[in-house]
């Protein structure tokens, strides 16, 4: 039986460093996408908390709402919130709506869960009282069906407004 000469055994070293190296420059620099982070769900730029006016008629099941204006990328399919957390308070499930924000319009039905993709988001969190969560920034945790937890910084921009209304 006869072994690999060494000039063999030298070009099978150096094809697979080569492999290797290219490996380890295509994950240090994403090159391969969302193949190590499939699923990962992340806030993307500033997010924004409104409140509720306190004299507004409009209330959902006639309680008390705060306004989430975030970007959310998902780099995975669908995925529902199970719970929230805004300055410490828990929010279930079936008080939480998702409003998809496409070309400057929110749609006019909620979701119940975050779209694959990166979308504008108004996500309404009931029975929140706005007087609770202070001046800002409020500190916000949505745990996903998938089991991760996002975890959003917002600035706290007041009562929602006619006037801010137009920038959601």
């Amino acid at each position: 039986m006869r072994g690999l000469s060494g000039a063999v055994t030298a070009l099978i070293l150096v094809v697979a460093s080569v492999v290797i190296a290219l490996i380890v420059v295509g994950f240090a620099f994403n090159l391969f996408g969302s193949f190590g982070s499939a699923g990962a769900v992340s806030p993307v730029g500033p997010a924004y908390l409104y409140s509720s006016p306190p004299n507004s008629n409009v209330k959902p099941n006639g309680q008390p709402y705060v306004l989430l204006n975030v970007t959310i990328n998902n780099r995975g399919p669908n995925v529902s919130i199970t719970s929230a957390t805004i300055s410490g308070q828990t929010v279930s499930p079936s008080n939480i709506q998702v409003y998809i924000v496409s070309n400057g319009k929110l749609s006019t039905t909620s979701v119940t869960y975050i779209p694959a993709g990166q979308n504008q988001l108004i996500i309404v969190f009931n029975g929140i009282s706005p007087s609770t969560i202070g001046s800002g920034p409020v500190n916000i945790q949505l745990v996903l069906a998938n089991g991760q937890t996002v975890y959003i910084t917002a600035s706290v921009v007041g009562p929602l407004t006619t006037s801010t209304s137009q920038t959601l």
